[in-house]
């Protein structure tokens, strides 16, 4: 982010587990249709977090934003002060 000639920037990462699936797990997932138009074929949120045993870092992250680190840089660059 880059307010003026300030910059801020934050590197999160996240390590995210899923289970060794078997080929009708597979099969069965595959006749959602829920992996289309997703990045990685599949959404956390969705019918594939059932073959998620963990994550490690942000969940917000891994759906598309993480949004505390989010929030801390716009409040480090006097944009937000916290949730209304």
């Amino acid at each position: 982010m880059r307010r003026g000639e300030k910059h801020w920037e934050r590197i999160v990462t996240t390590t995210v587990a899923v289970k060794t699936l078997t080929a009708g797990e597979i099969a069965a997932y595959l006749a959602t249709g829920d992996w289309r138009g997703k990045a990685g074929s599949y959404a956390i949120q969705g019918p594939f977090g059932a073959f998620i045993p963990w994550i490690n870092g942000s969940f917000t992250g891994v759906v598309g934003l993480p949004l505390t680190e989010t929030l801390g840089l716009l409040t480090a660059a006097g944009f937000a002060g916290g949730m209304r």
